[in-house]
Order: structure tokens, then sequence, then C-alpha cells
């Protein structure tokens, strides 16, 4: 007989932060190491990820990047922060607003 695997609920919660990470980090075009050395510096990863899991994690993809993009933003500046060179945060903003420009 096949045993399945249960996860924890800090394995899953843990898996679907990191899953943002790495989508975050493909969507600006940086490594997921980068990513997350950005997320972690403004306490965006317990701080939001894994504080509104629940509320968060059942909405598209999309959303939850583009939201999550926008709060590491928005963090970043508040602590004087600026993106690192070579990020495109900017491209991104201009897609959501259907500038289409790439």
């Amino acid at each position: 007989m096949e045993r399945l695997l249960e996860l924890t609920d800090i394995e899953i919660r843990m898996g679907f932060a990191a899953s943002c990470v790495e989508t975050a980090a493909k969507q600006v075009g940086c490594t997921y190491k980068e990513m997350y050395r950005r997320m972690k510096r403004v306490g965006l990863i317990d701080k939001y990820i894994l504080r509104h899991y629940d509320t968060i994690h059942t909405e598209s993809r999309e959303n939850i990047t583009a939201n999550i993009l926008e709060c590491l933003d928005n963090w970043e500046a508040s602590q004087g922060i600026t993106a690192p060179k070579g990020t495109n945060l900017y491209l991104l903003k201009q897609q959501e607003k259907g500038d289409g420009k790439c």
C-alpha cells in the first residue's frame, strides 16, 4: 500500500513563501537569492507573506506577485532603500498601467 506524505501547516506556508520569492524574482529579473535578501531586509516574508497567508494564498498568482512587489517597493522606500540597479520594477509598473512596453 502506498503511503501519502502529509505536509504540516508550517511546511505548506514555507513552500508558499518560497514560491512567492521565486515568482517575484522572475518577474523583476533578479535571482531568487537577491529577492529573498531584499524581502528579508524589510521583513516582508514574516510580516506580510506569512502573517497574511490565510488571505493572500487564495488570490491568483498574478495578483499575489503584483501585491508583493508593490509592498516590497513601498517598504523599501519607507526605509530609504532603493531597488537594486538592473531590476525592472519601473517596467513592471508600466505594464500594469497598460503601456505594454518592455
